[in-house]
């Protein structure tokens, strides 16, 4: 009897306690390894006036252009919040990630979330979405890495 007291006093503790708090998670992980160990700079400004890149690495393609800047003006649009282009180490012209910081009202959030789908919507590619509770963190992967990863798994349309 005492055995199975105890067995379900640990089982409550640890499905009340021992839950993964996966947006925290992604928040340290903003924190921990892009800000305290990457250059930054604000994003609108990476993009327009120091023709900074982060998909187009070369001059073949306008994603950043065409899908990342006009998202980052219409989330900044709705909600002014900072907004970072995360450097590749020993560059200063090339991002590695894009991060948006997120409203404490979560009415605003959603409404950024509306924009960042839109916008996926409309890509040929795919936008990955990080979301914290204090920070956005979007990646994109073009049209032939998307190809790729629908042949390797049909449902990814699903996820979208």
């Amino acid at each position: 009897m005492r055995r199975i007291f105890f067995a379900s006093i640990g089982m409550t503790v640890c499905a009340v306690g021992c839950g993964r708090d996966f947006k925290a998670i992604a928040d340290q992980h903003v924190e921990q390894r892009l800000f305290d160990k990457h250059e930054k700079r604000e994003a609108i400004r990476f993009f327009e006036q120091e023709k900074g890149r982060f998909i187009d690495v070369n001059q073949t393609t306008s994603v950043d252009r065409d899908v990342v800047l006009p998202l980052l003006k219409r989330l900044h649009e709705t909600v002014p919040t900072e907004q970072w282009a995360i450097l590749k180490s020993g560059k200063t012209d090339q991002a590695l990630a894009v991060l948006i910081q997120l409203p404490k009202d979560p009415m605003a959030v959603d409404r950024m979330a509306e924009l960042v789908q839109q916008a996926d919507d409309n890509f040929s590619g795919f936008i990955l979405q990080q979301w914290g509770h204090a920070w956005l963190k979007i990646n994109l992967i073009d049209q032939e890495a998307y190809e790729f990863l629908k042949k390797a798994d049909p449902d990814v349309d699903k996820q979208r």
